[in-house]
């Protein structure tokens, strides 16, 4: 849902502000570079909720960017006139604005997983590792994209030579949902279908848009079909693997019921450092218990597979847990699977400690 919000919040932005930003479009790029700055460097916590929302769902995360890029490649095939005319008018300055947000992204995510593609690739999946080049490519794409869509440059290129640079676009559109596909997958995988579900509206996003330019242009019908048919493929595998996994992860929710149960504020444990699995947003989640004096004083993560964006946030529950000697602590919003993937690792954990 969060790319509908920005899909519609950017379109009334134009719509509003149209001619500002066709007359003053330079001041509209260095707002957009001081908001990416800012949205780098912003404290990791002590934010006001909707800041930190904003901050890191919707400019880190890369979903305002995303939502820009789709207006953008939708524009000669909106079957809306006024819309359509909307976005043709303003879809060099969209692309650059996309662009500068991108930014944001990449350092967000990229100060990681490209550091670990050249460095430590083994201790990247195979999701992690084909997102990671995908988006390196996407980059080397953007930059010439992003260059020759600023009207001082593109006033100074041979409009034939302008045009065929700018078929590129299609390629990036492309990579994108393969992109987010990949990055996705990682979820999906572990039966989180509220991901499959934001994977659900791009792919109808994509799909609509092909079967409108296929309409539209009929010489490209049939590589419109081919993409249409490969983006079916790639979503069916994905959603038959995640409504599998949902599947297992509804039976082991009783045992985990029955684990919440047996390992209740009045248990008694012995003293130790015990380690439990479970899993959490994208993969295996361990952690470390501490037990003295028959308490809880002490919760590590010891392995994991979720994004530090999830952890600085689910890791709120690990206090909560020694505070009250117990597992029944709320998750942390906007870090559910990751937090939950912590209390059920020590659930697992406190059960090797019980006498």
């Amino acid at each position: 849902m969060r790319l509908v919000a920005c899909l519609i919040l950017a379109l009334a932005f134009f719509a509003l502000l149209e001619k500002p930003i066709k007359k003053h479009a330079t001041y509209f790029y260095i707002v957009t570079i001081i908001i990416s700055i800012l949205t780098i460097i912003a404290p990791e916590k002590g934010l006001p909720f909707i800041v930190d929302y904003i901050v890191n769902n919707i400019l880190a995360r890369g979903t305002l960017a995303g939502a820009l890029f789709i207006l953008v490649m939708v524009a000669t095939v909106c079957p809306a006139a006024k819309m359509r005319g909307l976005l043709l008018r303003t879809r060099g300055e969209m692309a650059i604005i996309a662009a500068l947000f991108t930014l944001v992204h990449n350092i967000a995510y990229g100060q990681y997983y490209f550091v670990k593609l050249f460095t430590k690739t083994s201790e990247l999946d195979t999701p992690k590792i084909l997102a990671a080049v995908l988006s390196l490519i996407m980059i080397i794409l953007l930059i010439p994209l992003t260059i020759t869509s600023f009207m001082v440059i593109r006033k100074r290129m041979n409009p034939k030579k302008w045009k065929s640079l700018q078929k590129l676009s299609y390629v990036f559109y492309g990579l994108l949902f393969l992109h987010i596909a990949m990055i996705f997958s990682i979820s999906i995988f572990y039966g989180h279908l509220d991901t499959l579900f934001d994977l659900t509206v791009y792919a109808v996003i994509y799909v609509v848009y092909l079967v409108l330019r296929a309409i539209k242009y009929k010489k490209q019908r049939v590589v419109c079909i081919v993409f249409v048919v490969f983006i079916c493929i790639i979503y069916a595998v994905l959603a038959v693997f995640g409504f599998r996994a949902a599947r297992k992860n509804g039976e082991e929710a009783v045992e985990e019921q029955n684990t919440q149960n047996t390992v209740s504020s009045d248990a008694s444990y012995k003293d130790g450092t015990y380690e439990g699995s479970a899993t959490g947003h994208s993969g295996k989640m361990t952690v470390s218990v501490t037990i003295a004096n028959g308490e809880i004083t002490e919760i590590n993560i010891v392995d994991t597979g979720d994004d530090e964006e999830y952890l600085i946030d689910a890791r709120d529950v690990i206090p909560e847990i020694i505070e009250k000697q117990s597992l029944d602590v709320d998750t942390v919003s906007g870090a559910t699977h990751s937090s939950k993937g912590i209390i059920k690792a020590v659930g697992k954990a406190l059960e090797s400690a019980m006498e």
